[in-house]
């Protein structure tokens, strides 16, 4: 039976939680109750779901670093797991760089399906990995936010991170448990 573990990171929105399979990152999710996110894993994957901190370090290292302003590129594994379209979004999102913006036309024409943006748009919803797949850097192709499974509130928080838009000061980011059940 395959293996996954998991941990939460500490961060100024909360714990985000993390789960890795021996090839990779399969899930980061915002700030949750622990069962949900167990439940979500167990949903995900048919597999042991072990706790373990210790194999998230350079995680938590590099998510600190984002947090604190400074350019992270997260150069980890990653298990990616959905369609061929989904993970080809999901490679397409992960190339846009920090500080950068994308729109759901963009990404489509990147993937080779440049009438597909709302396929693409459904691909950015499925995200399984929220930051260090970048989906807060995909708006409309209006100039606008669009939506976020985290709610808007928080993709102008991590946009203000990356400098995109003006500095959001806050000690922690309030996060409504109804736009937790959105996005996971």
């Amino acid at each position: 039976m395959e293996r996954v573990y998991y941990a939460d990171i500490k961060s100024p929105i909360g714990s985000i939680w993390a789960a890795a399979t021996e090839d990779g990152l399969i899930q980061v999710n915002f700030p949750r109750p622990e069962p949900e996110f167990v439940e979500s894993l167990k949903r995900k994957v048919d597999a042991e779901v072990i706790h373990d901190p210790e194999k998230f370090h350079a995680l938590g290292e590099m998510m600190e670093a984002y947090f604190n302003g400074e350019r992270v590129v997260f150069d980890l594994p990653l298990d990616l797991r959905g369609t061929k379209f989904q993970k080809a979004v999901w490679r397409a999102i992960y190339r846009i760089p920090y500080g950068g913006l994308s729109s759901y036309g963009r990404l489509a024409a990147a993937v080779g399906r440049p009438r597909a943006a709302r396929a693409v748009g459904n691909a950015v919803g499925a995200n399984p990995l929220a930051i260090v797949i970048p989906c807060h850097r995909v708006i409309r192709s209006d100039g606008s936010l669009g939506g976020f499974g985290g709610g808007l509130n928080l993709k102008r928080y991590l946009l203000s991170i990356e400098g995109v838009l003006p500095k959001v000061k806050v000690k922690k980011y309030p996060i409504k448990r109804s736009d937790l059940r959105r996005f996971f």
